[in-house]
């Protein structure tokens, strides 16, 4: 199997265990062996956490401090090459077969260069892992009953935001929200970000433009809330800047499931 032209890099404060089982899903099921750029950002490293970077042939990056999440993909992006790259938490764990997971990853660089996406979503769509609460907001205003219509009908702003959680409730959303879901291709989507918010979780995207737009205008928005203390990018992104923008995000069938081994402090 040839090498693909993307790099993986994986954002891991504290939770080893978590990054040990997805390095290993990693290995097992072929992704480690499909690019030779390969990097694990460690905040508030440990000997074990460098250990098991090396163990699976991943480059530490190493910070004595913690550096949030937004600061910690920051500083991970800025040790990658330029191009694609595959942005990762460590309990991410790979639940596709080794030739399912390189045929979505060499379809999401194509069409993430081909459409200009400002990023693939790589999260599975029929195994998310917990949590995933977009799924039950969604289905508060677009169930077929007349509380979810009054819903629709009271606050149609919220109900046109919901849209783009649709691609991982329906079997065809393109059919019920055929204005604005675009089918690119089998299990693969088109929507604009005025219907889908920004996420972190398992996501491809040009290192460059993610730099320069994604963590730029994060840093700059002013937060009302943070995560032990720091910015996460999700939360600074929710705003009119980034659904005015009408960026265009690719789904997925998808790749990725959310295991999270062990309590990390949030």
């Amino acid at each position: 199997m040839s090498k693909l032209s993307f790099s993986i890099g994986i954002l891991s404060w504290k939770g080893y265990d978590s990054l040990e089982n997805s390095l290993y899903s990693y290995k097992k099921n072929g992704l480690s062996n499909m690019t030779n750029h390969k990097y694990v950002c460690l905040p508030e490293y440990t000997e074990e956490g460098v250990k098991i970077a090396k163990r699976y042939n991943y480059k530490p990056i190493l910070a004595r401090e913690n550096l949030g999440i937004l600061g910690g993909f920051k500083k991970l992006a800025q040790e990658m090459p330029k191009g694609p790259i595959l942005l990762l938490e460590n309990d991410l764990e790979l639940i596709e077969n080794k030739k399912e997971t390189f045929s979505q990853l060499q379809k999401s660089i194509n069409l993430l260069n081909e459409h200009k996406v400002i990023q693939v979503r790589l999260r599975s769509r029929k195994n998310p892992g917990e949590p995933f609460v977009g799924l039950r907001k969604y289905k508060n205003y677009w169930s077929d009953n007349i509380i979810s219509k009054i819903k629709r009908f009271l606050r149609p702003f919220k109900a046109h935001k919901l849209i783009g959680t649709s691609v991982y409730c329906l079997e065809n959303p393109e059919k019920i929200h055929h204005h604005i879901v675009k089918k690119i291709c089998n299990g693969f989507y088109l929507v604009p970000s005025s219907i889908l918010t920004w996420a972190n979780l398992a996501i491809l995207v040009d290192r460059d433009v993610y730099l320069e737009k994604i963590i730029k205008i994060a840093e700059q928005t002013k937060s009302k809330k943070y995560i032990n203390g720091f910015k996460n990018i999700e939360i600074e992104l929710n705003n009119s800047w980034w659904r005015n923008n009408e960026f265009k995000i690719l789904i997925t069938p998808g790749l990725f499931k959310h295991n999270r081994l062990s309590h990390r402090g949030y």
